[in-house]
């Protein structure tokens, strides 16, 4: 496993997609993202509600790596929530969240695949910094959560295939409040597939 990308000596290979009008590393090596109003990513099938406007801190990635971050997400609106992300183009990507549905925390998932995106609620989080995991092996794409970064639960195993390189990282989102404070407390990169569903 790498160090974490926030460290001074590996953050500056990040770069941002809608940089927020707030964000700053601490002296602790974390990140703080202040995600605006309405920020979202999502392509409702039912053209309903198209956005692309979530700040997104990212990084080119080769085609088998694994990205774990764990987070703080300050919840006051439906939705609010931190994400994993892995992006081919503004048309073709896949977030794993941590997310407020209103009555408590969850775990979701989005895939869009030619600019049409799903939305998969999966399970109620009972912890306030959980972890996240993707893992990617050439084509194929593993979303993990963690209550404490020992014992991973497979939450999605899907196939994304795009002719351009990928990115990916994290990102802050409120799509129906004023927006929200995510902090996230590490970030890993590892071009290891050894944690994959196969």
């Amino acid at each position: 496993m790498s160090k974490n990308l926030f460290h001074p000596d590996t953050r500056e290979k990040l770069m941002w997609l809608n940089e927020p009008g707030h964000w700053e590393f601490t002296s602790d090596d974390r990140l703080i993202m202040d995600a605006p109003s309405k920020a979202d990513f999502f392509k409702d099938p039912a053209g309903k509600h198209i956005a692309h406007s979530a700040p997104y801190l990212h990084l080119q990635v080769d085609s088998t790596f694994q990205l774990i971050t764990q987070l703080q997400v300050d919840m006051h609106h439906l939705y609010d929530s931190g994400c994993l992300m892995l992006m081919a183009d503004e048309n073709n990507w896949a977030k794993l969240c941590y997310e407020f549905n209103g009555a408590h925390a969850t775990i979701v998932s989005v895939v869009t695949r030619n600019g049409v995106s799903d939305d998969c609620n999966s399970e109620r989080v009972f912890v306030s910094n959980p972890y996240l995991k993707m893992t990617k092996k050439d084509k194929t794409i593993s979303f993990y959560y963690s209550s404490d970064g020992d014992v991973w639960k497979l939450i999605r195993y899907f196939g994304m295939d795009a002719p351009v390189p990928f990115t990916a990282g994290v990102v802050a989102q409120s799509p129906m409040g004023a927006g929200c404070r995510v902090q996230f407390l590490s970030l890993f990169l590892s071009e290891s597939d050894e944690d994959s569903r196969f």
